[in-house]
């Protein structure tokens, strides 16, 4: 959304750069959960294929994505 020049902080108040840093965190879990949900997919189809490397692979994937994720979430 667009905000009219009347309604815009020069400079950003305290409240706004903490709004503005939780915005961007909360699109960043998302984007991880995202990557995390279709890895976690992935990993079961070559779990249903039998395919052990793959699932060793996406399984380290996987665990990278979560710590990503808390990483994320403590920041």
């Amino acid at each position: 959304m667009i905000r009219p020049a009347s309604e815009i902080e020069y400079p950003p108040s305290e409240v706004q750069r903490i709004r503005a840093s939780m915005l961007a965190r909360m699109e960043a879990l998302n984007s991880a959960s995202n990557s995390l949900m279709a890895v976690i997919a992935e990993r079961i189809g070559a779990e249903d294929r039998e395919d052990g490397m793959r699932v060793e692979q996406l399984t380290a994937e996987q665990d990278r994505l979560i710590e990503n994720m808390r990483r994320l979430a403590r920041d």
